[in-house]
């Protein structure tokens, strides 16, 4: 299958925050030349994964960083004037440049093609001087150029024998600084190839790739002398492919063919032999394990008897530690539950007596204090007696000094009280209809006869009555006698 290839080349691109899908996208993309944004007047970004050079009004200024200045500028934010711009983005990564290489003659004059791939990078301390001075299209002429010279140099060295062990052969092929996975693939292509070849092949297979491996070294060793100068450093030359010529193609298949029936022959004998071989062995090993077998069985059952044994003894040790620690324990328990018992007892004694000197000590306070209260008390009492005696005494001299001095004063009033009580019997008198008033007489008669009569007026026209007939015998027994005034009871 022919190799892709692909052109290496500059080219503009929108801004730096297409720079990531640019070189994804054209892997031949060596260096690109981004305009400037017009949304972003104060400040440009420079991209992760690429060497930026930064121009001022077209000229080419350095990165003042923490070592000095720089041609490099770093990822991230920089302020600078819409002039200020990122002028070039060179990538970091390393890029792969296929170079087949077609017509290549063999010592033994045949044409065959050989695909190789140059890997290499752009050198950070160079990227100024190949951003400006380097034309990818030339870079591209002379890289094939020299790769053409180196392989048609390596062809006349091998024969078409050898070219198919040149197949994968890579420079860290002979430096052995492959990484574990290529080192793991390249063992698992080698196994494939030499599955079917017989030794004497085997070692020409193992010298066309020791012989590739050391051009590949020669070319890598030549390529870094012509294009070091430029900025590039060329980390590894690999020789993809090596395609021969179809009748060549056939005539090695019909011997690979044929090396493989006979090979497939051999086996097939090998393989009766080492059955027949391997029937006896197992038959052998069969007898032998039998044997084995029984004796480690009967050794089995003397172990399982002898642990049995010590088992049981260990048994019988543990039940007697186990019971002596049993009786030992019950002894501590008792022992601390009659210390225990006697510290309860004398805890009991020395709560008791303290209680009791507390009381004691509580009762006597109590005593003192009723007592001093009781005499605060009665002294206390003794003195407001006296004093009251004392406001007494005051007292009743005032008094009588009052009673001397407002006498008169109490006597009028008195009679005063007189006159008023007497004039409001008079008015409740006047104010009574049943008043009757009769003329004074020695013995009443009068007034009786007067009180009879207002009775007999009062039942006039009704049936008589005990007051009636009480009134007729008073009127008749009295006569003429002198009047008097009473106040007269209907009833």
């Amino acid at each position: 299958m022919e190799a892709v290839r692909i052109s290496l080349r500059q080219s503009p691109i929108k801004s730096t925050a297409d720079a990531t899908k640019e070189f994804g996208e054209n892997p031949g993309l060596i260096v690109a030349r981004p305009s400037r944004s017009c949304m972003n007047p104060v400040f440009f970004t420079v991209p992760e994964g690429f060497y930026a050079l930064v121009s001022n009004f077209g000229r080419i200024v350095d990165y003042d960083g923490p070592n000095g200045p720089q041609d490099t500028w770093p990822a991230g934010f920089h302020w600078g004037h819409p002039l200020k711009k990122v002028l070039y983005l060179v990538t970091k990564q390393a890029i792969v440049f296929d170079a087949p290489c077609r017509g290549v003659l063999t010592k033994d004059n045949v044409s065959i093609h050989i695909d190789v791939a140059v890997v290499f990078r752009i050198l950070e301390k160079d990227v100024k001087q190949f951003a400006v001075k380097v034309n990818p299209k030339d870079l591209e002429i002379r890289l094939q150029a020299q790769v053409d010279q180196a392989v048609k140099n390596l062809g006349r060295e091998i024969t078409t024998r050898d070219a198919y062990g040149l197949r994968s052969v890579r420079t860290t092929t002979l430096e052995g600084k492959g990484t574990d996975a290529e080192e793991m693939e390249a063992a698992e292509q080698h196994a494939e190839e030499v599955k079917g070849m017989t030794q004497e092949e085997l070692e020409m297979a193992q010298m066309a790739q020791v012989k590739g491996a050391s051009a590949t070294q020669n070319m890598k060793l030549a390529l870094n002398r012509a294009f070091h100068v430029d900025g590039i450093e060329i980390t590894d030359v690999i020789i993809k492919d090596v395609t021969l010529p179809v009748s060549i193609q056939r005539q090695l298949e019909e011997k690979t063919n044929v090396d493989s029936r006979n090979k497939a022959q051999r086996m097939q004998q090998k393989k009766e032999v080492q059955s027949t071989t391997f029937a006896e062995v197992i038959q052998k090993l069969k007898q032998s394990n039998g044997e084995a077998i029984s004796q480690a069985e009967g050794e089995r059952d003397r172990d399982v008897n002898a642990v049995t044994v010590e088992l049981q003894k260990a048994k019988a040790d543990l039940n007697n530690q186990i019971e002596e620690i049993r009786r030992k324990a019950e002894i501590e328990v008792e022992a601390i539950k009659q210390d225990t018992q006697l510290q309860k007892a004398e805890s009991e004694q020395i709560v008791k007596a303290t209680l009791t000197a507390h009381e004691a000590q509580a009762k006597a306070e109590a005593q003192r204090v009723e007592t001093e209260t009781e005499a605060y008390v009665k002294t206390t009492m003794a003195r407001a007696e006296l004093e009251s005696a004392k406001f007494k005494a005051k007292a009743s001299i005032l008094m009588s000094e009052a009673e001397g001095e407002i006498a008169s004063q109490i006597s009028a009033m008195k009679e005063y009280e007189t006159e008023k009580r007497r004039l409001d019997v008079y008015a409740s008198l006047s104010e009574n209809p049943e008043l009757t008033i009769a003329p004074n007489d020695n013995d009443g008669s009068l007034a009786t006869m007067m009180v009879a009569d207002e009775i007999l007026q009062k039942n006039a026209g009704k049936p008589p009555s005990r007051s009636t007939i009480l009134a007729e015998m008073v009127i008749q027994a009295k006569g003429n006698k002198s009047l008097r005034l009473d106040v007269g009871n209907a009833d």
